[in-house]
C-alpha cells in the first residue's frame, strides 16, 4: 500500500522538489548580489559575476539586478 501511494504521489512529490530548488536558487542569487552591493561592487560587475557563477542569461542576472533596488 506505501509503494502505491508513493507511486501515485512521485511526480507531485517531484514538482515540489522542482520548486523547492528553484526558489532555494533564486535566494542565493539575489543574497550574492545583496553582499556584492555591500562590499561596494558595482552592478556591471556584479551582473557578469552571477551570469558566471550561476549559468545566467543577461537578461535573467538584469532581473536580480532590479529586485534588489
Amino acid at each position: 500500500m506505501c509503494q502505491a501511494l508513493m507511486e501515485i504521489m512521485e511526480p507531485e512529490l517531484l514538482l515540489k522538489k522542482q520548486e523547492g530548488l528553484k526558489e532555494g536558487l533564486k535566494k542565493g542569487i539575489s543574497g550574492t548580489v545583496e553582499t556584492l552591493r555591500e562590499f561596494g561592487h558595482g552592478d556591471l560587475e556584479i551582473k557578469n559575476a552571477i551570469m558566471q557563477r550561476y549559468e545566467l542569461t543577461a537578461e535573467e542576472a538584469e532581473e536580480y539586478l532590479c529586485e534588489e533596488m
